[in-house]
């Protein structure tokens, strides 16, 4: 219902970030397990899990839509403000997020190497004051992801075929008219562009 895109259900930091990670893989879903395999003092394997099932969870051009959108640092400027704790050394997607009484932050997070996922808060479920996302779980993301692509090439998301780009009014994304005071270049699936 409304109150789940809201964020009125409960999910786990595991749970989220698998989803990010989801469309940091082009739509490809890929099972999540903390137990790769159990060996004895010698090495000997004495169970391994089976191979890690992956489906397609929505189209590579969904995924890089929503990758589009949360990449991009200039669309953040208002809320976050320039340069902020949002923006990496390289090209990253990013969410934050902060339940109404300021219990849970959390920023998820994906480049096209990995994914890392944050939560915040206090462990009684208490409220934390007014502290949002961006200032409590956002510095954390920032620094382990840095962390984690020290030494790492800058790789950029690749955007799948069936994409295209159309120039739009800003103001109500249709195509712009003469009068239209700011255009902007979005990128669309091929076929649902603006025609009017």
């Amino acid at each position: 219902g409304l109150a789940a895109t809201l964020g009125g259900t409960e999910v786990s930091l595991l749970e989220l970030t698998r989803a990010y990670a989801t469309f940091g893989r082009g739509g490809r879903y890929t099972d999540l397990r903390a137990i790769e395999r159990v060996t004895d003092e010698g090495g000997a394997a004495l169970w391994a899990a089976g191979a890690a099932g992956e489906r397609t969870a929505v189209s590579a051009q969904v995924a890089y839509l929503i990758t589009d959108v949360l990449s991009d640092d200039k669309a953040r400027v208002p809320t976050f403000g320039e340069g902020s704790v949002l923006a990496l050394s390289r090209p990253a997607a990013v969410k934050t997020g902060t339940t109404t009484d300021c219990r849970d932050n959390w920023t998820i997070g994906y480049t096209p190497q990995t994914v890392v996922g944050v939560w915040t808060g206090n462990a009684d479920g208490g409220s934390m004051g007014p502290v949002s996302g961006v200032e409590g779980a956002a510095p954390i993301w920032r620094g382990v992801m840095e962390a984690l692509h020290r030494g790492l090439p800058v790789v950029q998301f690749e955007e799948p075929a069936g994409l295209t780009h159309v120039e739009v009014c800003a103001l109500s994304g249709r195509l712009p008219q003469p009068y239209c005071p700011h255009r902007l270049l979005e990128t669309v699936i091929a076929g649902t562009e603006p025609r009017e």
